[in-house]
């Protein structure tokens, strides 16, 4: 239970503040992927970065409840797939990243996740 409540307060911590700043300044944060579009060299690299939180989560946490503790063993391993997408198919994540210049839908997207990182935090710092 220590490591779930740790991880509540890092992930929730992280991900609130980086989606909230994702979305305060929106149009910067796609002129700069769409940057990163053209360049495989930085999706590829990007990947191990990726890969290597998604398999310390993954290892460190795999709980497998039914309550808040399986957001965080799920998002280990979502972090884990993301990294191996962007070292094995950097195309494929060339190409979604020029999709999200036109679809407004990827910012419903941040804006659930910062609402999961913030059920993060409570359980983190007040329900646990």
């Amino acid at each position: 239970m220590e490591t779930s409540l740790f991880l509540a307060k890092v992930i929730g911590s992280f991900g609130a503040l980086t989606t909230l700043a994702i979305m305060w300044h929106y149009k910067f944060y796609l002129q700069m992927e769409a940057n990163v579009a053209k360049n495989q060299t930085t999706i590829y690299l990007s990947g191990f970065v990726f890969l290597l939180l998604g398999i310390l989560i993954s290892v460190s946490h795999q709980v497998w409840t039914l309550d808040w503790r399986v957001i965080i063993t799920i998002i280990g391993w979502l972090t884990l797939v993301k990294g191996l997408m962007r070292i094995l198919l950097p195309n494929t994540i060339s190409y979604l990243l020029e999709k999200k210049q036109t679809e407004r839908r990827f910012i419903y997207g941040e804006a659930t996740l910062f609402l999961l990182c913030i059920y993060l935090l409570y359980q983190g710092f007040i329900a646990g």
